[in-house]
């Protein structure tokens, strides 16, 4: 629950609040502006929704400023930005609490190793598993069977869901959220081959790193290290189903789209954008603000900003271009064998 004056507060904070109409109303749920509900918080940003909003009656709006004269009478809170104010709002006072449990801060069947300094705050569901000299940070919570092995360290506010596993050594920064069944830092995919086509393996001793903010969707899988770290750098958002080999680098604030699988030691710069099904050769190095769309395959480093598609990488531009020219091949092939036909025809006579 939140009054609108709390959430004016806080879209000033962040620099989003224009201004508070109306009287300070308090909210206890959210609804979306397509299909509004009578005294929630109803987000509007497009002119087409406005009038099925305004009929709704809802407790209060989050609008733009060109939106105002349409919303007169409503009690509102005016914003530069209604899809970031939106989900600024949402996390702050309405989303889902897993540090409320049915099952009270620390669960009877849990297994903590008696090296570790459970925080008074903390949250320890049932069947979890925390073994020697793991380190946990305040107000963290870790879900039913969640499993962290030796040495690891969980930051502030981090919470852990359901069947993830942390492996030895690991290190997981501040307010991560780690969803239902990832896996972090099991062993990299490291095989030798010898003269016979034998597969001898070679063990992954380094650790992974995930920093401040960084969300891993549910079965994400995240190897460790041949040497030294695998990195996932402050404010990254993984969606489901994403691999990321051994020794990655990801800079800040990327986001990988599901399916999307990184091999190892692969270096993305600063706020790259991987959307569904993109791969990725070892050793390669995509540069900041790319974007990589339409299943690409980095099959050579990508050394300037842009939007690239297809495997190998080409510029959108001309990628859309030939993806044009494709869809004539056949037109085209026809019109080459009249030619020939026609050329034939007068060396003929």
């Amino acid at each position: 629950m939140a009054t609108l004056s709390e959430i004016g507060q806080l879209l000033e904070q962040n620099d989003l609040l224009i201004e508070r109409l109306g009287d300070d109303v308090a909210l206890d749920a959210m609804s979306p502006a397509e299909n509004p509900s009578t005294g929630t918080l109803v987000c509007v940003d497009s002119p087409d929704l406005v009038t099925a909003v305004v009929k709704a009656a809802p407790g209060a709006v989050i609008i733009s400023a060109p939106l105002i004269a349409e919303c007169l009478g409503l009690d509102a809170v005016v914003t530069s930005n209604v899809k970031l104010a939106h989900a600024i709002v949402r996390a702050a006072f309405f989303d889902y609490e897993p540090r409320t449990s049915e099952w009270g801060p620390r669960h009877p069947t849990a297994v903590v190793h008696e090296s570790v300094a459970v925080p008074a705050n903390a949250m320890i569901g049932p069947g979890v598993v925390i073994g020697r000299g793991v380190q946990l940070g305040e107000n963290c919570v870790l879900l039913a069977n969640a499993v962290v092995e030796h040495d690891a360290v969980i930051g502030d506010d981090t919470v852990v869901h359901a069947g993830v596993y942390i492996g030895h050594g690991c290190h997981i920064g501040k307010r991560v959220i780690l969803k239902p069944g990832c896996v972090i830092g099991a062993e990299g995919f490291g095989f030798v081959q010898d003269d016979n086509k034998r597969n001898h393996r070679i063990p992954q001793l380094g650790n992974v790193v995930i920093e401040d903010d960084v969300v891993i969707g549910a079965n994400c899988t995240i190897d460790r290290a041949t040497y030294f770290e695998t990195r996932i750098s402050a404010g990254c958002k993984l969606d489901a189903l994403c691999h990321i080999g051994h020794n990655v680098f990801l800079g800040e604030d990327c986001i990988i789209v599901a399916q999307t699988g990184i091999a190892g030691s692969t270096r993305f710069g600063k706020r790259v954008i991987a959307t569904g099904q993109t791969g990725t050769l070892d050793h390669k190095t995509v540069a900041d603000d790319v974007v990589l769309v339409h299943r690409c395959g980095v099959t050579e480093d990508i050394t300037e900003p842009g939007v690239y598609a297809t495997t190998p990488p080409q510029p959108f531009r001309d990628y859309r271009r030939n993806i044009a020219t494709f869809r004539k091949l056949h037109e085209l092939r026809q019109r080459v064998q009249n030619l020939e036909k026609k050329i034939a025809n007068r060396r003929d006579q």
